[in-house]
C-alpha cells in the first residue's frame, strides 16, 4: 500500500466545497503466466487472462487470489442508450489470479449464469454470489460449486457480506416493504435473522463488519419519499448482542462506499449538496465523512480533495487504503494521493480489489470519444472491454 512518504509528497491542500444538487463447470487448466507489458508508478499491466472480453464480471479475493466470474459478454450497450440486454449473454466461466505469482487458472463453471456486478462476498475459503433468489458458492480448495436457496423471507433487493464465519444477506431498501436482514451460519447452514433495526423505514441501507458489530448506516424514509436533508444515520450490533445501539446522528449525506479502515469506517464520496434553490438546507452538507464507532462520533474527511479531480477512478472501498474517485485515501496518516493512469488502461477501469496491500484492477470499459457525442458505431469487443489486469504494487 502506499507508503506515508510517498502520500506526503502528492498531499493536498483543502478544497472549498463545490456546490451541487443532491440526483442520481468447466475443467481447471495449468497456471497461465501473463506478460508484464507496461509499468507506471508501480502499475503493471498483466496479460494472458482465459476469459474473453465482458462487462463487470464479480471480482473477489479468496485467500491470496482475485477470482473473477461471469459478467456480461452479449451486444455492446453505447453510453446514455437504453438498451435490452440479452438475458443468455450473461457468462458462466471465470479464473483466478494469483497476484504473487502474476498467473491465472481457469475455474470451474458457475451452475447458472452470473449478471454484470452480482452482489457477492467471501467466507473463509467460499465465494458466495447472489443470482437472483440463488446464492452461487464456489469453494476454492476443490474448486467447486453449489447452490443454496435463499429463505422466503429474504428481501428481493439485497446485499451480501461477510461477518466473521457467517453471511450476511442484508436489505438494500425499505421502499418497497420492509424485510428482515438474516444470516446464514455457513458451518451449519442455518439462518437466523438479525434483530429487527431501530432505524425505521430507510432507504441506501448498508451493513459493515467492525470488531465493535455491525454497523447499519441509511437514510430515512418519510411518508413515500426519502427526508429533506436526508442525513446519514446509523445503529451498532455488538457481537452476540440482541438490540442495536442507535448512534448519534451525522452531518453527512452519502453513505454509499463504507470502508472499515482498522479504526474507523470512512466514506470517501467527495463533494456536497445545499438542496437547490428551492427549500435548500443553507449550507453546503458533504457526501463523505468518518465514523468512530466505539465512541460514536462523526468527523469530515480530512483535507479532502474536491471531486472530479482525481486520477483513474478505481472503486476499492476498504482498509486501511482506500481508492475511490482516482484518488487513494491513507486513513492512517491521513493523507490523500492521486491514482495514476497505467499506459494502455481503458478510460473507465473495470472492478478492482485490494490483495493484501497490491491493487488489482480486471479489465474495464473503453468507449471512444465519438461513443459520447451519440455516434451510432460500436468498437470492437476487444478494444471495448480489455480483458487484461492491472496490479498497483507499491
Amino acid at each position: 500500500m502506499p507508503s506515508r512518504d510517498r502520500l506526503s509528497s502528492v498531499r493536498v491542500i483543502p478544497a472549498l466545497a463545490l456546490v451541487c444538487l443532491l440526483t442520481a463447470c468447466g475443467t481447471p487448466a495449468d497456471p497461465v503466466p501473463p506478460t508484464v507489458v507496461g509499468a507506471q508508478d508501480s502499475w503493471e499491466q498483466l496479460t494472458g487472462s482465459p476469459l474473453s472480453p465482458r462487462e463487470g464480471p464479480v471480482v473477489a479475493v479468496v485467500g491470496t487470489e482475485a477470482v473473477v466470474v461471469g459478467g456480461y459478454a452479449g451486444p455492446p450497450c453505447p453510453p446514455g442508450a437504453d438498451c435490452e440486454l440479452p438475458p443468455d449473454a450473461y457468462r458462466v466461466d471465470g479464473a483466478a489470479l494469483d497476484v504473487a505469482d502474476r498467473t491465472w487458472r481457469r475455474i470451474a463453471d458457475a451452475p447458472l449464469r452470473v449478471p454484470a456486478m452480482a452482489p457477492r462476498a467471501v467466507v473463509g475459503s467460499e465465494l458466495f454470489v447472489l443470482v437472483r433468489r440463488v446464492l452461487l458458492v464456489w469453494r476454492s480448495e476443490t474448486d467447486a460449486w453449489r447452490q443454496v436457496a435463499l429463505p422466503s423471507r429474504a428481501p428481493s433487493w439485497a446485499t451480501l457480506l461477510a461477518d466473521g464465519d457467517r453471511l450476511v444477506v442484508g436489505s438494500a431498501s425499505d421502499e418497497q416493504g420492509e424485510r428482515p436482514d438474516l444470516a446464514l451460519d455457513v458451518a451449519t447452514g442455518r439462518w437466523t435473522p438479525l434483530p429487527p433495526d431501530p432505524l425505521g423505514r430507510s432507504f441506501d441501507r448498508a451493513l459493515t463488519p467492525t470488531p465493535s458489530g455491525l454497523v447499519l448506516t441509511a437514510h430515512q424514509l418519510v411518508g413515500d419519499g426519502p427526508a429533506d436533508p436526508s442525513l446519514v444515520r446509523a445503529a451498532v450490533l455488538p457481537p452476540g448482542a440482541t438490540e442495536w445501539r442507535v448512534l448519534p446522528a451525522s452531518d453527512q449525506l452519502g453513505g454509499w462506499r463504507w470502508a472499515w479502515t482498522g479504526e474507523r469506517l470512512v466514506d470517501v464520496t467527495l463533494g456536497g449538496a445545499d438542496g437547490g434553490e428551492v427549500d435548500g438546507y443553507g449550507r453546503v452538507i458533504p457526501f463523505g465523512g468518518r465514523l468512530d464507532v466505539d465512541a460514536g462520533t462523526w468527523s469530515p474527511l480530512p483535507d479532502a480533495p474536491a471531486e472530479r479531480t482525481g486520477g483513474w477512478p478505481v472503486e476499492a472501498p476498504s482498509g486501511p487504503v482506500v481508492a475511490a474517485e482516482g484518488w487513494l485515501y491513507d486513513d492512517r496518516t491521513e493523507e490523500w494521493a492521486t491514482v495514476p493512469v497505467p499506459p494502455e488502461a481503458p478510460r473507465e477501469p473495470g472492478p478492482a480489489v485490494w490483495v493484501g496491500d497490491r491493487l488489482v484492477v480486471v479489465g474495464g470499459v473503453d468507449w471512444p470519444d465519438d461513443a459520447f457525442a451519440g455516434s451510432s458505431s460500436v468498437p470492437d469487443e476487444a478494444d471495448l472491454w480489455p480483458t487484461d489486469a492491472w496490479v498497483y504494487d507499491s
